[in-house]
């Protein structure tokens, strides 16, 4: 007898395969990590490309469930394409492929983002095809800012492309973000969108490690951005408002042990190595956006699907990486810190 396929079996089996899927591409990162492979015209494959791919396939993780797989592998290939582009305008075209699929389910209810997202498309082309200056950078670092705000789906891949831009543009925006999101959230408290809000004041925090010199600011930032897209993993694959959902949006605002609290605490120590004057203003920024997460936090309540939540896995793997990395993998992030620029 052949078993009827139904509507709630086959989001089952979708949900499997989708899972095997991400699995899978996480399995090729790390094998072009044991064994890089031959070098490419038009693909980046060193340590900080490689980052960036791992990093985009943690954040598919539970990400497009309910509104269609398609468009979601559409816009991480885009996200996949731009992370490892070795050519600027193939990162531009990329990232226009990845925010058409990202905007595609808003267009009857967030129509306003597409001319909001074209305008920063058009920044960062713009940026892009002038000669290195200020203002090529200020330019390019403003258009993946305004992408950031209209396709937050981006965010993974948006901090490690602003990264090849580093300076004091950088930090500037980054402060401004965290500031921005914090009050935001204060200002309108209870919104039904307020991760992605707190993510972007994160990726603010990430930004300000990315401007400031040399390769310690810069480890740290890649520390908090993987805690970032590990805490954005466990909130998406978490069921409803459980006790996952719970400690997942904890970790999110910054609240320990898990989540981005390890990697804040890297970017703040190595702010006030690096730039001392930087560390009042983003303390301030960092407590506004915690305390306005912290007022957001969904009520803790125990359900049954918490005990097999695959979001336990991306949470305790964040435990891992920020409070007990091993030292070989801290030498190797140390490592695709020094290529961020190449």
């Amino acid at each position: 007898m052949i078993p009827i396929l139904t509507e709630p079996r086959l989001a089952r089996i979708s949900a499997w395969l989708d899972l095997a899927f991400n699995l899978l591409g996480l399995v090729i990162v790390f094998g072009c990590v044991w064994a890089p492979p031959a070098p490419m015209p038009l693909l980046r494959l060193d340590r900080f490309g490689l980052f960036a791919a791992g990093l985009v396939i943690v954040a598919a993780l539970g990400a497009g469930r309910g509104d269609g797989y398609g468009r979601k592998y559409v816009m991480l290939a885009g996200m996949l394409l731009a992370a490892l582009a070795a050519h600027p305008l193939l990162r531009v075209a990329a990232l226009a492929l990845s925010t058409a699929a990202a905007l595609e389910p808003h267009m009857r209810t967030g129509w306003h983002r597409v001319p909001f997202a074209g305008a920063g498309l058009g920044l960062l082309l713009f940026g892009t095809i002038l000669p290195v200056s200020p203002l090529g950078a200020g330019c390019a670092i403003l258009g993946l800012a305004v992408l950031a705000v209209a396709a937050p789906a981006l965010l993974p891949v948006l901090p490690l492309l602003a990264a090849r831009y580093a300076g004091p543009e950088l930090v500037a925006l980054g402060l401004l973000a965290v500031v921005g999101c914090g009050m935001a959230l204060l200002l309108w408290p209870a919104r039904r969108s307020y991760a992605p809000w707190v993510a972007l004041g994160q990726a603010g925090v990430v930004a300000v490690a990315f401007g400031l010199p040399g390769p310690d600011a810069i480890f740290a930032g890649l520390v908090l951005l993987a805690l970032l897209v590990l805490s954005q993993a466990a909130r998406n694959l978490a069921a409803g408002n459980g006790l996952a959902a719970l400690v997942a949006s904890a970790g999110l605002a910054g609240l320990p042990p898990f989540g981005v609290f390890p990697g804040i605490a890297l970017v703040l120590a190595a702010v006030a190595g690096a730039s001392p004057w930087l560390l009042p203003p983003l303390l301030v920024g960092v407590a506004v956006l915690g305390w306005a997460s912290i007022r957001d936090l969904p009520p803790p309540r125990l359900v049954v699907s918490d005990r097999w939540s695959a979001a336990w896995i991306p949470l305790l793997a964040g435990l891992l990486i920020g409070w007990c990395m091993p030292g070989a993998v801290a030498i190797w992030l140390h490592a695709a810190a020094t290529g961020v620029h190449g």
